[in-house]
């Protein structure tokens, strides 16, 4: 079988995305992979539907002029707001995204009740409950906006008090009519995961959107027959629009590892 070793793309805000990364690491271990965090302009999730459709292809063609074989948008609020508009405007390569592997997974467990957390612009642009709906509009959709969440996780606030207080501020209400599934709408999340879990009932089944979309790209690419040769370790090139060095520092808490080079760019 012919084999394709283009890297995958992958952009998001900042350091979120690289949730992702790891999740697809640890499935298709031999792909090469450019990753492009926009740390300028993080977080995307507070910036008007305008501006976050303009980063967005503007993210796409930095990635497209890497060579990439597939783009996976790891950024929620994107996929939210504009992700219509990149694969229109971008044809030349499979355009996959976090919010629709994460609807899948979800529909998956044919829930009863979902809570969705996530950006403002995530959760304004109603994206999760509409494509819940398409599919089983009997589910009853709960959206919840955590803008504190992504700045705790870049921080690697992700245990202690201030974060207990904080999630029990944005998902207190959860508790006396707790949901089947709580759906992580942003890649940054994952990294409250454990906080998460201890907060959240034990019934509750907690939706890693960063997971979802690793074994979502997977799939496609082996479907598709994009897969590269299995010969080969899967090399990392990173890069970032602002603060490379404390993107190198933070990347390994959310990666599991330490990086090799990061390169500052402009878009």
């Amino acid at each position: 079988m012919k084999k394709d070793n283009r890297p995958i793309g992958i952009f998001d805000s900042g350091l979120g995305g690289l949730t992702v990364v790891a999740a697809l690491r640890s499935v298709l271990p031999h792909e090469d992979i450019v990753y492009l965090g926009d740390s300028a302009r993080v977080p995307y999730g507070n910036k008007s539907v305008e501006n976050i459709k303009r980063f967005g292809a503007e993210d796409c063609k930095f990635l497209l002029k890497k060579g990439v074989k597939t783009i996976i948008v790891a950024c929620n609020t994107v996929s939210a707001v504009a992700i219509s508009d990149l694969k229109s405007e971008f044809t030349s390569v499979p355009i996959l995204d976090v919010l629709t592997s994460g609807v899948n997974a979800c529909i998956r467990e044919k829930p009863e009740y979902v809570a969705v957390i996530g950006t403002r612009a995530t959760v304004n642009s109603d994206a999760y409950r509409m494509q819940i709906h398409k599919i089983m509009p009997e589910i009853a959709v709960k959206s919840i906006a955590c803008p504190l969440f992504v700045p705790l996780a870049e921080e690697g606030l992700t245990e202690g008090p201030i974060t207990a207080s904080v999630i029990e501020h944005y998902l207190g209400e959860l508790l006396s009519k707790h949901p089947d599934l709580l759906l992580l709408g942003c890649t940054h999340y994952p990294l409250l995961k454990k906080y998460l879990r201890t907060f959240m009932p034990e019934p509750v089944k907690i939706i890693d959107s960063a997971i979802a979309c690793a074994e979502f790209a997977a799939e496609y690419i082996k479907e598709n027959k994009l897969l590269a040769g299995d010969l080969k370790k899967g090399e990392e090139r990173y890069y970032v629009t602002d603060m490379a060095s404390d993107f190198y520092v933070q990347a390994s808490r959310f990666l599991g590892y330490r990086i090799g080079h990061v390169e500052k760019v402009s878009l």
